[in-house]
């Protein structure tokens, strides 16, 4: 499954849950404290909690993605990661 294919599962199926609150902050807490416990979890060895970490971490980032207008986070990703790898070519 690509990543754009998962933002669209994702968003229809989890991010529109009358449960899930609908807001940015929200996000960005709930993102702050996936990566907490995935940064936790690589320390301590515990690779059973690391994707399940990632998946959470995910989510909120789709859930911004979407409060933005981002339609094609996969484009997105790889047009930002091209622009680090250019600027990391140019400094060295």
């Amino acid at each position: 499954m690509t990543l754009n294919e998962t933002y669209k599962k994702v968003s229809e199926g989890i991010l529109s849950h009358a449960s899930v609150k609908h807001d940015v902050s929200s996000a960005f807490l709930s993102l702050h404290e996936s990566a907490t416990k995935l940064w936790q979890a690589t320390i301590n060895q515990q690779k059973d909690k690391a994707p399940s970490c990632a998946a959470a971490a995910l989510i909120s980032v789709f859930y911004v993605m979407r409060e933005l207008g981002i339609e094609n986070p996969e484009e997105c990703l790889k047009q930002r990661l091209d622009e680090l790898n250019l600027d990391n070519l140019e400094k060295n």
